[in-house]
């Protein structure tokens, strides 16, 4: 039996090259810091991660009419577990849910990114809701084999995970993270 598979649509992008050809004509430089709370809520050491990098999973992308680029990530097959073989039916490992590792963060980012879009990024994923989680969870195909059990953990870890980024990943992406209410 053939598991069910999920595609997107095509694009016509370019890879990222390692440098900032395309960077710096970013429609959305803010983005940048967007992916890099992304990767890093999702553990996603399949782009970039500890000096290994896979610019195939990286996108620049023509805006429609304009001479900028959208960032467009491609390939999330290595979530939350990393190259962990199978999903624990019991609680995720504590590693993997306080895991302080940024993932995502290519060279070039470094000066696209921003106490302001790494503040509007961690504000976007605060908003994250447990039951919007848990009824995406619960769409997961039955032919998959993914419990309950497995369910429940995969619920906590993508919830917990995103509490732990949200209050960490401001100092370690920026030298100065903004501080409500303090005006420089």
């Amino acid at each position: 039996m053939t598991p069910p598979m999920f595609f997107s649509r095509a694009v016509d992008g370019t890879p990222h090259d390692g440098g900032d050809t395309f960077l710096s004509r970013l429609r959305e430089p803010g983005d940048v810091a967007l992916l890099v709370v992304f990767d890093t809520w999702v553990r996603n050491w399949d782009r970039f991660f500890d000096g290994e990098d896979n610019a195939d999973n990286l996108l620049y992308v023509k805006a429609a009419g304009r001479r900028k680029y959208d960032l467009v990530p491609i390939d999330h097959s290595s979530c939350f577990i990393g190259n962990d073989v199978d999903f624990p039916t019991g609680p995720a490992p504590e590693a993997w849910v306080l895991d302080p590792n940024v993932y995502g963060k290519f060279p070039a980012f470094d000066p696209y990114i921003d106490a302001k879009s790494v503040k509007r990024a961690v504000e976007r994923l605060s908003q994250l809701e447990r039951d919007f989680v848990v009824e995406v969870v619960n769409s997961i195909p039955a032919q998959w084999g993914f419990g309950p059990n497995a369910a429940l953990s995969l619920v906590d870890l993508i919830c917990g995970r995103a509490e732990y980024v949200v209050n960490t990943i401001s100092g370690r992406l920026v030298d100065e993270p903004e501080i409500p209410g303090l005006v420089k």
